[in-house]
């Protein structure tokens, strides 16, 4: 038999969905399965930092169509009707006649700034293709009970129907370096010089609330004179740019942009930095948080969505994005030593719940239970084919 793995997201600058993709393809290498062969596809080559486990290949089906097009056209015709196919990243090819596995982070519906956040193709795809992928999948999936109740509601799903796995992190990567001058060395290549700073990894969306953000930062600044630098990595990835709110607040020497960094990079920057701030609105999950956690790295976030879900009690998770209220959480944390050293010893106690390893099971069972239809399904026909 047969995994098809929809592998567009792999393509190009990868954000966290095809973090999720290469972890549980990793992940399926460790456990046994009826797969003899896993196959990536993709319009262009996965890029090159992608690692693949030895059983999987990467085909390429090369198109001139625009990728949505590719997905729903050029992958369902290549894969044919026979073999399971994973869709990991919210939609599938709506006349696939093979069975589906769709893995959805949650619905923008519910988001209430949507209109201002999202540009009107990704709100109309949301609306019209990420609702008839859910209802077309032999099996969903989703990355919290937040995003499931959001599904079942903007969807008109049956809750029981979409089934709760988490996001993961690699705990084998994703830990605690103590390696005081490991830290110093990163600070220094990327600031010159030995500066604490606070970091923010992500899309630069508005929904993750970077101008407030900001201006908590220059609060902190012009208040307390930290001598805080503040890190901002991924704006290479699609969203808005935010260095005219940079320029107005006069922090060009004090907020540092690394456009895009690799897991072992980010690994670095979470183990070396005095705390982690995410302070999204809304998410299905929220993997910069669980990752920064798992280094053992303070983390603010809200208590909003996901994030009490696996971050509760680990995390300050804050009433709002208000800029005073982020200023004054991430001055607990540079004054309070006492909270610091609690976020950093219960914080890889609590990802270690979220291992990869053990979603990566969570995921393999619904996939067993898509061979073993599809096992049944060629036992009917071959029973009605010798007329028993």
């Amino acid at each position: 038999m047969i995994l098809g793995v929809n592998g567009i997201r792999l393509v190009g600058q990868r954000s966290g969905v095809a973090r999720v993709i290469e972890a549980v393809l990793n992940g399926l290498a460790e456990f046994e399965h009826p797969f003899r062969e896993i196959r990536i596809y993709s319009p262009r080559p996965v890029d090159a930092g992608v690692r693949l486990p030895s059983n999987a290949v990467n085909v390429v089906l090369p198109s001139r169509l625009p990728l949505g097009l590719w997905e729903q056209f050029t992958l369902p015709q290549a894969h044919g009707s026979r073999d399971i196919l994973f869709c990991p990243s919210y939609t599938l090819p709506l006349l696939a006649r093979c069975p589906t596995l769709l893995t959805h982070h949650g619905s923008y519906e519910g988001y209430k700034d949507a209109a201002q956040s999202f540009t009107f193709w990704m709100r109309l795809k949301a609306r019209i293709l990420y609702d008839l992928s859910a209802h077309r999948a032999t099996l969903v999936s989703t990355v919290s009970r937040y995003s499931q109740n959001d599904m079942a509601h903007f969807y008109r799903m049956d809750p029981a129907r979409i089934r709760v796995i988490p996001n993961g992190v690699d705990t084998r990567r994703f830990k605690p370096m103590n390696d005081h001058q490991a830290g110093s060395l990163w600070r220094q290549k990327v600031f010159g010089e030995d500066r604490p700073f606070i970091l923010y990894v992500g899309k630069p969306t508005k929904r993750r609330n970077l101008p407030n953000l900001l201006r908590a930062f220059a609060r902190l600044k012009s208040q307390h004179g930290i001598p805080h630098r503040l890190l901002l990595i991924g704006s290479s990835l699609p969203g808005t740019s935010f260095a005219g709110e940079i320029r107005n607040l006069g922090l060009e020497a004090d907020v540092m942009d690394l456009p895009y960094a690799e897991h072992d990079e980010i690994v670095l920057a979470y183990n070396a930095c005095e705390m982690l701030v995410y302070p999204s609105s809304y998410e299905g999950f929220g993997m910069p948080v669980l990752e920064a956690m798992a280094c053992g790295a303070p983390v603010i976030a809200l208590n909003n969505t996901a994030f009490p879900e696996f971050a509760e009690g680990v995390a300050m998770l804050l009433p709002d994005a208000e800029p005073d209220t982020l200023a004054d959480g991430m001055m607990k944390i540079i004054r309070d030593k006492s909270v610091r050293v609690r976020m950093a010893e219960a914080g890889p106690q609590r990802a270690a719940n979220y291992d990869w390893r053990i979603v990566t099971r969570m995921y393999l069972d619904l996939l067993l239970e898509l061979a073993r239809g599809v096992q049944q399904g060629s036992l009917k026909m071959e029973t009605a084919g010798t007329g028993k």
